[in-house]
């Protein structure tokens, strides 16, 4: 029993090693890749952090998005962020591209209890509440940014910070984005997992729900009771897609932009286009 406790415990603080180190080569590659006047600093609980600033290429400018990305995700990466950003700068968005750091995880509780059917991470359980923090910090900063720009303002992020940022609206934590493209939100844990279908329904913004089966089983868990809350609740504006797992949004070192990358921008200009933007 301690045995499985040290490798328990062992095996978190090499997770946390492997995303602090993920998120620094992502921070490495926004200060080595990209000129000094496309790069803003954001301040962040006594923190620097680099995003990539993208301007609109058409003449009238709608707004901002903000994109979270996750330097381990394969679909909402650096550069799945950039060829999303591609196709909105092309449509009059300006966009924000910010790293996001994983949450760290601590050993559970429990480590000798049955795996439950549809738990990923079955061992380890993600800080909610410091990575809540972190989020909040960094939306609240890009917020910041968004205020120097005319137009709407909305957010886009997937699984667990697109999570906690619905949480983090539904307790008015945040201002409200005036619409948010979720990737497939989700947490690792059952009572907050099942907390994000009556959160979504009882939203008063816009919500963009995209279905991503491979991204994890806990978000295709709810994938039916979200879109089934949402039209029971009567909520205005709520539209669910599915990305289908045959394709990524983006990989590392690709030479070629990925067709999904320009297919997610679509979507979202199609889901702007229906709110009249």
């Amino acid at each position: 029993m301690r045995i499985t406790k040290v490798i328990i415990l062992l095996s978190a603080l090499c997770l946390n090693a492997i995303a602090c180190t993920a998120y620094g080569a992502v921070a490495d590659d926004i200060a080595r890749y990209f000129p000094e006047q496309q790069i803003t600093q954001l301040t962040v609980l006594d923190k620097q952090i680099p995003a990539v600033t993208l301007s609109s290429r058409h003449p009238l400018s709608r707004g901002v998005a903000i994109v979270l990305v996750d330097a381990e995700s394969q679909s909402l990466n650096l550069d799945g962020g950039l060829i999303l950003a591609d196709t909105l700068t092309e449509k009059g968005w300006h966009c924000l591209l910010i790293p996001v750091e994983r949450p760290a995880v601590t050993p559970s509780d429990t480590p000798d209890a049955p795996p439950k059917p549809i738990d990923n991470t079955t061992s380890m359980t993600p800080d909610y509440d410091s990575f809540y923090t972190s989020i909040l910090g960094l939306t609240n900063a890009a917020y910041g940014y968004a205020q120097q720009h005319r137009g709407y303002t909305f957010v886009i992020a997937e699984g667990m910070t697109s999570a906690v940022l619905i949480d983090a609206f539904q307790r008015g934590a945040l201002d409200m984005p005036d619409t948010l493209v979720s990737l497939g939100a989700f947490w690792p844990e059952h009572d907050k997992n099942q907390q994000l279908i009556d959160w979504l329904a009882q939203s008063s913004y816009p919500v963009l729900d995209l279905n991503m089966p491979m991204l994890s089983q806990w978000q295709s868990f709810t994938a039916d009771a979200r879109q089934t809350a949402a039209k029971v609740s009567l909520k205005r504006h709520y539209r669910q897609r599915q990305l289908f797992p045959t394709v990524g949004l983006g990989n590392a070192g690709a030479s070629l932009p990925n067709p999904t990358g320009a297919w997610l921008g679509q979507e979202i200009y199609s889901w702007l286009r229906y709110l009249g933007w």
